[in-house]
Formats: C-alpha cells, structure tokens, sequence
C-alpha cells in the first residue's frame, strides 16, 4: 500500500512540473522575467527629440529696389546701369492705362495731369515692398517736373525707415521741382542725391552712374 501512495505522489509531482514547463516567460541574465514576443513600448519619439524646422522661406530685408518709369526707354537704361551697379531688383512702374505713344498728344496729355494733380491709376504693384530698403526712383523730366505717375507710384506705399534715391532723364532740364516734392508724396523717407542724366547721353553713362552710386555710401 505505501509503495502504491508513492507511486501516485511521484507521478502527480510528474504532471505538475510538466504543466509548469509550459509558460511563455523567459529570463534575463540578472533574473528578471522579459516577454518573449516584440516590445510593446509606444514607438513615439521621446520628448528629447529635435523638432523639424519650418520649411517656410523667411522673408529677407536690406534688399534694393530699383523701380522706374520709361517711356522713350532712356529711364529704363540707366535703371539698368544702376541694377548692374547695386544687384538691386528692377521694377518697372507703368499706367493702368498706357500713354500715347504720339509725342505731341503726350505733351498735352501731361501738362493736363498736372494742372488736374492727377494720380493715374497704377498697372501693378511691388511685391515684398518691406523687404527692401532702398529704393531707386527713376523718371523722365515732363513740364520740369515727375510725371504724375511718379506720384501715384510713392504715395502707395510706407517710406518710414526707407531710403530714397531719384534719377532723372530729359533733354536738359534737370529734376525740376520734382525734387521739392518728394518728401510730401514719400514722408519718412531718407531722400539721398540723386542723378540727372541728359537721354541723349544715357548710353555712356555708365561710368558715372557707377561713381555716383559710390558715392552714395550706401552699403
């Protein structure tokens, strides 16, 4: 009888450690249980991870502009001495409604503008106006004075904290009273000298639109 009870207990002891055998735990080195299947840790990336930077371009300021009015093509020339000159952005300033290209009837069509003050409606406008600093304005003389586009072209826009450079072409008549009355359409504005070159002679010019924007100090 007693060999027959420990018979029994012997193989019950069998069946229980066979059971025990069975679970899905292991062991590290050091004793502590690890699961046998793949971390399940978020996979978020911790706190101490550096953050993407913005892809969105920053607007950049100091820039030059060069914006101009022409219309033989004399201002054009010397906007583009002084482009190459400074590595400035050319903006050409233009009518909503051309002129005529009929001499005469412009002669009459702007002296009519300036008897009425006109403000002529503009084609278009400067993009990233704040990101420049300096701003070349370049016209022809007519009557001895800017066209009235000029006008229009600096009182749409902020001239706090700008500098301001004035070119001029025309058949011999210099600035005219265009230079008085920069400061009224361009408030705030830091008007520097500007530069009168005779449309005949634009073509050859070059150098001495270089000396003058050397000696603007502008950089």
């Amino acid at each position: 009888m007693k060999k027959l009870l420990s018979l029994l207990l012997s193989m019950s002891l069998v069946f229980s450690l066979a059971a025990c055998s069975g679970g899905t735990a292991s062991f590290s080195e050091n004793g502590t249980s690890e699961p046998s299947e793949a971390s399940t840790e978020s996979e978020e990336p911790s706190s101490s991870e550096t953050p993407a930077e913005s892809t969105e371009p920053k607007e950049e300021t100091g820039g030059t502009l060069i914006a101009y009015f022409s219309w033989s093509g004399h201002t054009k020339q010397m906007a583009q001495m002084i482009q190459a000159d400074t590595g400035g952005d050319l903006f050409e300033i233009e009518p909503a409604t051309p002129y005529t290209d009929d001499y005469d009837t412009l002669l009459d069509v702007a002296q009519q503008e300036q008897a009425d003050n006109a403000r002529p409606a503009l084609a278009s406008q400067v993009k990233n106006w704040d990101s420049y600093n300096v701003v070349f304005v370049g016209y022809p003389d007519w009557w001895s004075d800017a066209p009235m586009l000029i006008y229009s072209f600096l009182e749409s826009y902020d001239w706090k904290g700008k500098t301001l450079v004035p070119f001029c072409t025309s058949g011999g008549s210099g600035f005219g009273r265009s230079l008085d009355k920069l400061p009224d359409s361009a408030p705030g504005a830091k008007i520097l000298e500007g530069l009168h070159v005779n449309g005949d002679s634009v073509g050859s010019a070059s150098e001495e639109v270089a000396s003058w924007i050397d000696g603007l100090n502008l950089a």
